[in-house]
């Protein structure tokens, strides 16, 4: 079946492409992508972390799939944390402290958002979605230099644990580029969720085992029982004739709403104004719901098939938290260490609650017709990343690819990042910026901080377009 597919790796985006060629619909290479994507991704998701989709199938309304991770602890006598450690992190220009081990942990979604994608949208058998990354585990894949970079930076929280080490990355030694990896464990974790069609039971009582209050974690068999997927309607804004879809978690309505604000104001004909503009546009939406910037250890794939629909699905696993779910192949997600998810302070949720998230995969309709999807990893910068190539493509009109490599602003409160790629005067607009933002950090070039937006289209020609962004090692493959 034709279609694009965009996505962080390039053996993330062959699956995808594989499921298309046997007649897949858009969900079903999803499903292929993020099965690959564990093992070409190994850090930035994850069977232990989650996840949302959006799906726009023509003739039928959009439907988000929320499989984002709830706060544990169901059922608990008590829910103080035990294993619970700081981690600090070098990036070069900063230091970061992220929190990891088994009280780090939420519950899982990402297994059961899939499985529930696939009963309610998917045209495959399980089994057969999974066997491109079933295949990769077993054979093994060569990973890529930006995967090896990601190993570097986390190379402190992969080795906390040896067999998390030896698991994910074949040692005790970051992986260099062209290191071929396998996780034969994995493959069989897999195969057994294609069986099942649901979380395997080895996985449900490695969780309870060794992430549990017995262990130093919170994760209850209630928990892991009880945890169910939500499928429900997107949040909407019209531009145009546009229709903009995302989900209703937190970095869905932000991300609209840098849109929106955007468009609600003229194009400044003057560089560093535009730049200045847009700033506030994305300050707006900081100030909205406020959070820490953490690396954003998050990766997102986008599907088109013209006649048959979009599909964006954004997954995380936040850091890992440098403990293996033992014999399953799977690391966990530390989603309770990071300051963006609790903002108030850790471990403060209820057991139970749906964790926030600042994902955001989207897609849009223009006329009625599912014609775009996009999203993006890259913590509490999504919203900026997405908004604003969101509108630059809808409201401007600008090409896709354009639209994603445009030079990206972040603000939060006294601060704004910018990319001075491409800008004809950088120094104008650092001034513009410094004018209403105490601290101002200019990048020189497209970034990775900025986020990577994997987009995909069809123009009212016909003609499919895929953009795998260049900040985040992304690819794009047309069938």
């Amino acid at each position: 079946m034709p279609g694009v597919v965009a996505a962080g790796q390039r053996q993330t985006a062959e699956a995808a492409a594989a499921i298309l060629r046997r007649g897949g619909n858009p969900v079903d290479a999803a499903i292929a992508a993020c099965a690959a994507a564990f093992m070409a991704e190994p850090l930035l998701c994850s069977a232990g972390g989650a996840g949302i989709m959006t799906v726009a199938l023509d003739g039928e309304p959009p439907q988000v799939v929320d499989f984002f991770s709830d706060m544990p602890g169901r059922g608990a006598h008590s829910t103080a944390p035990g294993h619970f450690e700081a981690i600090h992190v070098s990036f070069g220009v900063a230091t970061q402290t992220f929190h990891v081990g088994r009280a780090s942990a939420a519950v899982p979604g990402t297994l059961p958002g899939l499985a529930a994608a696939h009963a309610r949208f998917g045209s495959l058998p399980l089994p057969a979605l999974l066997a491109p990354a079933i295949e990769m585990c077993t054979d093994g894949i060569a990973i890529s230099a930006e995967t090896a970079h990601v190993f570097g930076l986390l190379w402190d929280i992969v080795s906390l644990d040896p067999e998390t080490a030896e698991t994910i990355a074949g040692g005790q030694t970051p992986p260099r580029p062209g290191t071929v990896l396998r996780n034969p464990a994995l493959a069989d974790t897999l195969s057994a969720f294609g069986e099942a069609g649901r979380t395997p039971q080895a996985m449900v009582d490695a969780m309870v085992t060794a992430f549990g209050p017995e262990r130093g974690g919170l994760i209850t068999e209630t928990d892991v029982r009880a945890y169910e997927p939500r499928v429900g309607p997107p949040v909407q804004e019209q531009l145009g004739d546009w229709t903009l879809c995302a989900p209703t978690s937190p970095g869905g309505r932000l991300a609209l709403l840098v849109s929106k604000t955007l468009a609600a104001a003229p194009v400044e004909s003057d560089e560093a104004a535009e730049i200045a503009r847009t700033a506030q546009a994305s300050r707006a939406a900081h100030l909205a719901r406020a959070g820490a910037t953490s690396l954003g250890s998050t990766t997102h794939i986008s599907i088109l098939v013209p006649g048959a629909g979009v599909c964006a699905v954004t997954l995380t696993n936040g850091e890992g938290a440098g403990i293996m779910l033992p014999g399953t192949g799977v690391q966990m997600n530390n989603f309770l260490g990071e300051e963006d998810l609790n903002p108030h302070g850790f471990h403060r949720h209820p057991p139970g609650l749906r964790l926030p998230t600042m994902i955001a995969p989207s897609v849009a309709l223009r006329r009625g017709i599912p014609c775009l999807a996009l999203g993006s990893g890259g913590s509490n910068r999504i919203r900026s990343a997405v908004g604003e190539v969101l509108y630059r493509r809808t409201v401007l009109g600008m090409p896709l690819e354009q639209a994603v490599n445009a030079p990206r602003v972040h603000a939060e409160t006294d601060a704004v990042w910018f990319e001075g790629a491409e800008l004809n005067d950088p120094e104008a607009a650092r001034a513009a910026l410094a004018a209403s933002f105490p601290s101002v950090y200019a990048f020189p070039g497209r970034d990775f901080f900025f986020g990577g937006v994997h987009a995909v289209e069809v123009d009212d020609h016909g003609h499919v377009h895929g953009v795998g962004d260049a900040r985040r090692g992304g690819v794009a493959l047309q069938l």
